[in-house]
């Protein structure tokens, strides 16, 4: 086996056998570079255990994550390996949608795979493969076969011909990555043939000159003596970024949004925008005022009444009893199909001063574009209630996707959010809210009113559970019916 210069100049330790390896956070290892064994010197001798196969996987169990990316451009899709991942039947199908043979690499395929990274763009933003997350805390425990998720600023070492080569299998010869982690070196190799353009190659050979950030996934395949990590990749490209975000979105909407600025269009799916921006002062001032929010759900993924319950469950726990006043309506989120998708969330999200929100432009619109949504509203919650409930569903709750202010004075959110409330929270009594057109409608299909209010009781939320007329709403049912049945008698008069 062919070892590169790093590798050459480790020196190599006599006699040592492979009794423990790892590190922890009280310790300072160095492993040798051994033939057949390990070598471990550590600056503290009092003996740690490793950790056991089963610790050592519940540890990296709880690391993972959905790994997504929003990318500038998709470099490298290893299409046979990716379509062995639970989520890769999607990458299967936008390609062969694009036109491509899957059984052949890129090159020689004409426009197809530039039709294909368009399609893959779109998908990896809201992909679900879970993957362990490459950092300092799990570098040092990843197995061999692991799927891994990266990003970091890295080198090409040995960038690739035009066309692209079959690899040597010869890391001293092959295109590679190579970049930092901790103590750690990584190396990430990948088959050329699988670069989706040209461009692709191009970006690499400037990565040989200067280092570049690039995003992907990847399977470890080999955990070196010497302490190196080397990930065979399935995909990786580069991430995009606010400002890029923001000009493709001025430049394509008919009307863009003065209100908007580049946090409005971070990557949060990158490790260098995941952050949200700093709340400014104005908003640290309005933090205690009484608000709004929009919770919003995967609606494809929940069942009658889970929305309902996960909210108000939450709620409770975030609202102290004696200070719970709050009004929750729960209804399918339907945009408008006259207006492009990016305008759509840039009117959801924009206003000055800011909402409170945990979307991005680019984040709300494709989970828009990819699935169905259903919205949940809550009034009487503070700024930081807001961001309490966010952190304790998400936590909680694998369907809730992120949350908005409610400002009913914006007209996109008069347009899609529901206006009459479903249920009242009133310390720790729970009012079903109904009118006169909703009982109505209940009595006359001979409906059971004392089941859900039994229902709800059963659930242990609440120490009460009771009916509560909307009577605002009530006469507004009213007097429209008492419209339709004059219009009516005045026709039959005629």
């Amino acid at each position: 086996m062919e070892r590169d210069d790093d590798e050459k100049s480790n020196p190599k330790a006599e006699g040592a056998r492979n009794e423990y390896s790892g590190r922890d956070a009280e310790r300072v290892v160095q492993v040798a570079n051994v033939y057949g064994s390990m070598n471990v010197y550590s600056s503290n001798e009092t003996p740690v255990a490793p950790l056991s196969t089963e610790e050592l996987s519940e540890e990296l169990r709880r690391a993972a994550r959905a790994w997504r990316a929003r990318f500038a451009s998709v470099d490298f899709v290893n299409l046979p390996r990716v379509a062995m991942l639970s989520a890769g039947a999607a990458v299967t199908r936008a390609a062969e949608a694009s036109g491509l043979d899957v059984t052949r690499p890129f090159h020689g395929q004409g426009v197809a795979p530039a039709l294909f990274v368009g399609q893959a763009r779109a998908l990896f933003e809201t992909w679900n493969a879970d993957a362990v997350v490459l950092d300092e805390s799990t570098v040092g425990k990843l197995p061999r076969g692991a799927l891994v998720s990266f990003e970091a600023s890295m080198r090409c070492v040995n960038p690739p011909a035009a066309p692209p080569e079959p690899p040597a299998n010869r890391l001293s010869r092959d295109p590679h990555l190579v970049f930092p982690v901790g103590d750690h070196r990584v190396v990430v190799t990948f088959d050329p043939q699988w670069l989706t353009t040209s461009t692709a190659g191009g970006t690499l050979h400037d990565a040989a000159e200067q280092p570049q950030i690039y995003s992907g996934l990847g399977m470890v395949a080999a955990v070196s003596e010497d302490g190196r990590i080397r990930i065979s990749a399935l995909v990786f490209g580069q991430p995009t970024t606010a400002e890029v975000s923001l000009w493709d979105y001025i430049v394509a909407s008919p009307d863009p949004l003065e209100q908007l600025t580049t946090a409005d269009f971070r990557n949060e799916l990158s490790i260098s925008e995941e952050m949200p921006p700093d709340i400014d002062q104005q908003m640290k001032e309005m933090i205690v005022k009484r608000s709004s929010a929009v919770l919003i759900f995967n609606e494809d993924e929940v069942m009658p009444g889970d929305i309902d319950r996960d909210v108000l469950a939450q709620a409770s726990r975030v609202v102290p009893e004696f200070r719970r006043d709050l009004r929750v309506a729960v209804a399918s989120l339907i945009p408008p199909r006259t207006i492009r998708v990016d305008d759509i969330t840039a009117h959801l999200l924009a206003r000055e001063p800011a909402l409170w929100k945990t979307f991005t432009v680019p984040g709300l619109s494709a989970l828009i574009r990819s699935r169905n949504l259903a919205v949940a509203t809550v009034s009487g919650l503070t700024q930081g209630q807001m961001a309490d409930l966010d952190t304790v569903l998400k936590e909680e709750t694998n369907t809730y996707l992120g949350g908005i202010e409610l400002d009913r004075d914006l007209d996109m959110h008069r347009r899609l959010f529901p206006e009459h409330d479903r249920y009242h929270v009133l310390g720790g009594e729970l009012r079903l809210v109904y009118s006169a057109q909703s009982r109505y409608t209940a009595e006359a299909n001979g409906e059971d009113l004392d089941k859900p209010l039994n229902e709800w009781l059963g659930t242990g939320l609440f120490k009460s559970v009771a009916w509560e007329e909307d009577t605002d709403q009530s006469e507004t049912e009213e007097r429209e019916a008492a419209m339709m049945i004059e219009a009516f008698l005045r026709n039959q008069s005629r």
